[in-house]
């Protein structure tokens, strides 16, 4: 009997992908890649242009606060300036109102000064007008020490009678006499005026010109100051 021989089976040939198919896949794997990283870089982009976006936000807020600030400021030195141009304006009015204010009382008190001098100066004149004929009509008289009149005096015997003429009780001694008055300067001096030296005592005539009761040898006499002599004035 006849063995039958086995029949092979039919080769299968294995198709190899074509190079077209090779690049047709490798594109898709790169279209899955990208497909996948695509919403993590728009994610990132939109976070970006968030950011720009508050950024921008922060910029103007504060730019708008300092131009509030700046605007503030100007207006606060603006109106320090208009303050200051009215105070400057006003302090003129002010000062002349002050100072006719005060004139006035200056105004006032330098009227009454004039009075009081001239009222002073009149009872002065009357008063030593007495004095001054008193003393004139004792020129000639003799001196005697201690002595106050009727005959003859002492320099402070002839003005302790002459000023008791114009109701002034002085004592009989020149330092006392001096002591009571008070220094005026000779360009002020004025007829009935004491005139005062070491010791001494006479009454001022006027014109640099006295009459006391020097020494015996001159007695009551009429002549000019000389110096060592002041003039003094009750």
């Amino acid at each position: 009997m006849q063995t039958p021989v086995p029949v092979a089976a039919p080769a299968v040939a294995v198709q190899q992908p074509s190079l077209d198919q090779r690049s047709v896949q490798r594109s898709s794997r790169s279209a899955a890649r990208r497909s996948a990283t695509r919403p993590a870089a728009v994610v990132l982009r939109a976070a970006q242009r968030s950011a720009a976006r508050q950024t921008a936000k922060i910029l103007t807020v504060r730019r708008e606060a300092q131009a509030r600030r700046v605007a503030a400021q100007r207006r606060a030195a603006a109106q320090r300036a208009i303050a200051a141009r009215r105070a400057a304006a006003s302090r003129p009015a002010a000062v002349a109102t002050r100072s006719r204010a005060a004139v006035k009382p200056r105004a006032a008190v330098k009227r009454r000064a004039a009075v009081t001098r001239h009222r002073t100066f009149g009872r002065t004149s009357v008063r030593m007008t007495s004095v001054i004929a008193y003393a004139r009509s004792q020129v000639g008289k003799n001196y005697r020490r201690g002595g106050e009149g009727p005959n003859s005096f002492d320099c402070s015997g002839f003005t302790k009678r002459a000023y008791a003429r114009a109701g002034l009780r002085l004592p009989h001694s020149s330092g006392a006499q001096a002591a009571r008055a008070r220094v005026v300067s000779r360009a002020a001096a004025r007829p009935g005026d004491l005139v005062v030296g070491p010791g001494h005592v006479g009454i001022y005539m006027g014109g640099g010109m006295m009459i006391d009761a020097g020494n015996s040898r001159t007695g009551v006499v009429y002549r000019r100051l000389y110096d060592g002599l002041h003039i003094e004035r009750f």
